[in-house]
């Protein structure tokens, strides 16, 4: 198998989750929260950041417990 190949294989494997689908649910839900756009582009830009360091579970557990440690 081509390497090609198994990334086609691999690529939906948990889905069309992405972080770019993350970043499109935060804006939704800031726009209709009626943020200013400058703070939108901070807390996206923080996002990026967060997602070169923590991890998925560890995410994943924060949303389930609904806090920030």
């Amino acid at each position: 198998m081509k390497y090609e190949e198994i990334m086609a294989a691999i690529k939906d494997i948990n889905g069309p989750w992405s972080n770019a689908a993350c970043m499109g649910y935060c804006l939704i839900a800031m726009r209709r929260a009626g943020l200013r756009p400058t703070v939108q582009r901070r807390v996206l830009r923080v996002l990026e950041g967060v997602f070169d360091d923590v991890s998925v579970e560890k995410a994943e557990k924060t949303g389930y417990d609904n806090k920030e440690e």
